[in-house]
Parts: structure tokens; C-alpha cells; sequence
């Protein structure tokens, strides 16, 4: 992700389970946000049904979106694209995995048990690992959290994002994605704060962004890394945290007990991950 692509291309998983709707919610919330196409799969079995994928048009309805939930010419007004697919019982994250090889994302966004960086699909873990193997930058909306998209009306409520940046991955990597979703969803007055765990002196400098209403701040601490920066999100009350990753190893090893997945699992708000 950077500021100069637009988010054009969005794909989400869902299990059909509530913490799913949350995740469909900010998902397409996006999509009409950045005009982009949202394609939504799920890995079904032969006593589901269509009526059970995420009702697209009834949702912008309810959000003021839409007159007539029935009126395509209205629909194509939004600028957006939806295609949802149904495949038959098997491997999520394979059906998941084979679909992205084919049809290349700019985000993921996808729910997350926070027991276990699952999702209840199945009662198979997929969150985690699917995210490993694309590598794509993913918008991970834990079970236990809200998010920043009112279901009901639709209304966004991203003011403060949190960044936990070290020298190694680049932070500006951080920088360009939190830059990049708030062009999309933030409000006017968007608070960014860069957290850095250890001596003030080390913290890096990224190049920050300038814009009417955005605030940048800085804070360095010592300490543990995954219990300060589960402390600073609740201080701060972070609308989201933005973490960068290396890529498919990078990301990999950080899945496999370090500081992602811990602050993932602790964290009472959304994470988005980006690669560099």
C-alpha cells in the first residue's frame, strides 16, 4: 500500500458468523469510500444458501446509500463492483489462497478470533495463515471489538490511528498505509501517533504527511514492546493500529508467537498490516 495507489480492489472472506458482518461492514464501507470492487467468498456446504452471503444492496439501504435496494441504476451510481462466491465445502484458506493467485488484492479484510487467530469457519484457523501466505496488506478486525463502522448507519468513526514503528521494518511503510485509509475513511480532524519502544534518542523519523486537520505526535518508552503498545492504544483510545511487516517471512515469523499476533490478540481495536 502507498499514497500513490488507490485502493481499487478488496476481498473478504467471510464465515457468515457475526464477527464476520463487522469485518463485511468496514469492508464495504471501503469500497463505496474509495469506488472500488469488493468480492466476497465463502467456503459454504450444501444446507447454506445465497440469502445467507452478506446482503450488499439492504445494507447501503440502511445507511442512506440507497433509495431502492432494488434499483440497479442507483447502484451503479456508487462507482462500486461486488462479486460474491460461494464455494463448495473444502479448505478455506485454499479456496481462499487459489482465488488471490488468480485475482491479485489491494486489501484484505477479514475477521479474527483473538483466542486464536482464527475464524470460526469451519471451526478451522484461517485468519493468520491465510495472511501469511498472501502477503497482502489486511485490515484484521478482532471478534471481541466494534470497529470504526456503525452497522446501522454506516457512519466512520476513525480519528485516532497508532503506529508502533522501529528502524527495521521501514516506517514510513506504516506511514503510507495509515495515510492511505484515512484519505478514505478519516474524518477532518485525524490524531496519528507514532509510539517507538525504547530510548527517545533511537527513535526513527519518518517523513510525515501534511494535511489541514491531521496531528502527528511521537512517543518513545521503555519496556516490554507488546504490553506498551497495548497500553498507549488504550490511552490514546486508538480507533485502529497500523503495524508494518517485512512481507511473507517477515509476517510469518511474526504469527508465530511475536509482537503482531500478541498485540493482535490483546488489542481492542482493528490492526491493519501492510508488506514493504
Amino acid at each position: 500500500m502507498s499514497t500513490e495507489h488507490a485502493i481499487k480492489r478488496i476481498f473478504h472472506p467471510t464465515d457468515l458468523s457475526r464477527s464476520s458482518e463487522v469485518a463485511f461492514h468496514h469492508a464495504l464501507r471501503l469500497a463505496v469510500e474509495a469506488r472500488a470492487s469488493l468480492t466476497i467468498l465463502h467456503v459454504g456446504s450444501d444446507t447454506e444458501s445465497w440469502d445467507e452471503m452478506p446482503q450488499v444492496r439492504r445494507t447501503l439501504k440502511r445507511w442512506g446509500l440507497l433509495k431502492d435496494e432494488n434499483d440497479t441504476e442507483e447502484f451503479l451510481t456508487l462507482g462500486i463492483l461486488i462479486r460474491k462466491l460461494m464455494v463448495g465445502a473444502g479448505d478455506p484458506l485454499k479456496a481462499c489462497k487459489e482465488y488471490l493467485e488468480d485475482h491479485p488484492t489491494d486489501l484484505v479484510v477479514l475477521a479474527t478470533h483473538q483466542d486464536a487467530g482464527r475464524m470460526a469457519w469451519l471451526k478451522q484457523k484461517v485468519a493468520e495463515p491465510l495472511v501469511r501466505a498472501v502477503g497482502e496488506a489486511t485490515l484484521l478486525v478482532p471478534s471481541e471489538c466494534p470497529g470504526f463502522v456503525d452497522p446501522k448507519t454506516g457512519s466512520v468513526g476513525l480519528r485516532r490511528i497508532l503506529l508502533p514503528i522501529a528502524s527495521d521494518p521501514d516506517p514510513a511503510q506504516a506511514v503510507r498505509a495509515a495515510t492511505l485509509v484515512s484519505r478514505h475513511l478519516g474524518s477532518g480532524d485525524m490524531e496519528f501517533t507514532l509510539l517507538y519502544v525504547g530510548a527517545s534518542a533511537d527513535m526513527p523519523t519518518p517523513e510525515l504527511p501534511v494535511r489541514d486537520g491531521w496531528k502527528w505526535d511521537r512517543i518513545a518508552r521503555e519496556g516490554d514492546i507488546v504490553e506498551t503498545i497495548l497500553a498507549v492504544e488504550k490511552e490514546i483510545r486508538a480507533d485502529l493500529i497500523v503495524m508494518a511487516t517485512k512481507g511473507h517471512d517477515g509476517f510469518l515469523d511474526a504469527l508465530r508467537g511475536s509482537t503482531t499476533e500478541r498485540v493482535l490478540r490483546g488489542a481492542s481495536c482493528p490492526m491493519l498490516t501492510g508488506v514493504v
